[in-house]
């Protein structure tokens, strides 16, 4: 697949999307124009509003006058139609471009014959271009924009079977330019109109040959009759109206989408990363208290564990810090550390024993422990074997953060994995703080969580969304969202398909049943519509 532009950087494309501000007025003036050919058809109509046929010659050539100002006004369109084509990569606006073409032509027969023509339902078809048109350079501008206002975006990226053969939805650096590129690549409606507008056209031309052999309509009436009745109409705007409201949408929290390329990478069964800071940032770990246990002063049991958890890289070193400078401590250095499975760490600091973690932590390495020395949610410090001390601690939940993962485990296909250094955040405490299941929530063992937290991710083309903030509300944002734009384009291209295949069996049929009066204008538009 090659890109629809190709632009030398990400500021050429956001300027070429800005400049395209015409395609605006020129839809609104085509929604003018077809709001009055639809108006002229309901007055052709004489089963509607009464018997206007000595009227009806004059309604066609109104008629046929619109359609040809409207094709001047969606000129992009019918050109895009034939350098498709000459590309040979026939797709829905080459389709259309052909239909348009034989709909004018019939017109002029039409108005000769002072029949109705189908010019109110190019007229419809033509619309929807354009509007599908607009909203995705609309869409592509705001993502542009948002891209463009990041100094140092972080990508969204996907690494295949990165846990246990289960593919892994990582944060790292993001790259600008790979995404301008995968903007522009061609959306899952675009692809399959390049096999079903060339078949759907043949098809109709040998079905309308079959119809004029028989003695029924002409050639040219079938044809077009049937050309439009299996336009797929709904596949016009299936990508382009998603995309252009996720854009807008994530574009407020700093977000965006690489597009349908962009959602098809972050789609599909995935675990998604996350981190300490992304569950609980700093701000929202606080102390709950502390008790001291034997001899030590409370100073050097802080800079104890301080000095484990530094050495462990582990989140709860900055409250620990706080706390020292409280106690007018002083910091210390461990010899060695290691950190445990169970949820804890060893570090030899001189010539005492360390050991900070959680209380089933603490039971599995034999500290004895009293009665009133049970707290859930604290941190526990022994030195040489005896329990030193007990520091309880707070865990806020973060509004951004139940939102982006309850939107995450609303998609069967997600999993969140823990890869977190902190050993008190567990699977029990997310479903406790922010009310949510735990089964879709994975907790490797520590070793693992290590290696998941310090993961870069995939290659640059592998990246889905762009991030501005080291935020997980916007992360999980971006997700969700490609995610959706995904399941939501394919299903509405694939009942736009469905749609164009039923229009034409059921105009072939009426045809074929010699019911040609069921196969006009009026109903071939309100079924498109």
């Amino acid at each position: 697949e090659q890109p629809e532009h190709v632009f030398p950087s990400l500021e050429a494309a956001y300027q070429f999307y800005s400049a395209a501000s015409s395609v605006r007025l020129r839809l609104l003036l085509s929604v003018l124009t077809c709001l009055a050919s639809i108006l002229l058809l309901v007055l052709s109509t004489s089963a509607i509003v009464g018997d206007f046929s000595s009227y009806s010659q004059v309604f066609s050539a109104i008629m046929l006058g619109l359609l040809l100002a409207q094709a001047l006004l969606s000129y992009d369109i019918c050109l895009s139609g034939v350098m498709q084509a000459l590309r040979l990569r026939f797709d829905q606006t080459s389709m259309l471009f052909v239909v348009l073409c034989v709909v004018i032509v019939d017109a002029f027969f039409a108005v000769m014959q002072g029949r109705t023509p189908f010019c109110t339902v190019a007229s419809v078809l033509l619309l929807l271009a354009l509007w599908g048109r607009s909203l995705l350079y609309e869409a592509r501008r705001r993502s542009l924009r948002a891209a463009g206002n990041m100094e140092e975006p972080v990508a969204a990226v996907r690494e295949e079977k990165a846990w246990h053969g289960y593919d892994c939805i990582f944060r790292a650096p993001g790259d600008a330019a790979q995404f301008a590129i995968q903007l522009e690549m061609p959306d899952a409606g675009s692809r399959i109109m390049r096999v079903y507008a060339p078949v759907m056209t043949a098809v109709t031309l040998v079905l309308s040959i079959l119809t004029a052999m028989r003695g029924g309509k002409s050639f040219l009436w079938s044809w077009t009759a049937m050309l439009l009745a299996g336009f797929p109409a709904g596949v016009l705007i299936a990508y382009a109206k998603p995309f252009s409201t996720f854009a807008k949408k994530l574009y407020r929290v700093g977000a965006t989408v690489a597009g349908w390329q962009g959602a098809r990478i972050l789609s599909g069964e995935a675990g998604l990363i996350i981190e300490d800071a992304d569950l609980f940032p700093p701000q929202n770990v606080t102390q709950g208290g502390m008790k001291l246990y034997g001899t030590l002063p409370a100073g050097q049991v802080l800079s104890y564990a301080l000095a484990a958890l530094e050495a462990a890289q582990d989140p709860l070193a900055a409250l620990f810090d706080r706390l020292l400078q409280a106690q007018f401590g002083r910091r210390c250095r461990a010899d060695a550390y290691r950190c445990y499975d169970g949820g804890g760490i060893g570090a030899q600091i001189g010539q005492d024993v360390v050991l900070v973690g959680s209380l089933p932590f603490m039971r599995s390495m034999g500290v004895h422990m009293s009665d009133g020395a049970r707290v859930r949610q604290a941190v526990y410090v022994s030195v040489n074997g005896e329990l030193a001390g007990i520091f309880a601690v707070k865990y806020k939940p973060s509004a951004s953060t139940r939102a982006g993962l309850r939107a995450l485990l609303a998609n069967p296909g997600n999993s969140v994995i823990l890869a977190t250094r902190d050993f008190l955040i567990t699977p029990e405490l997310l479903a406790a703080r922010y009310e949510l299941a735990v089964g879709g929530i994975a907790f490797p063992v520590y070793s693992e969580r290590l290696r998941l937290s310090e993961a870069v991710g995939g290659e640059a083309d592998a990246q889905g969304a762009l991030i501005a903030k080291e935020t997980f509300g916007a992360f999980a944002s971006a997700v969700a969202a490609a995610q959706t734009l995904r399941s939501t384009t394919r299903f509405s291209t694939v009942l736009s398909l469905l749609s164009g295949i039923l229009g034409l069996c059921l105009c072939a049929l009426l045809l074929y049943w010699g019911s040609a009066a069921a196969v006009s204008p009026f109903p071939i538009a309100a079924f498109q519509l």
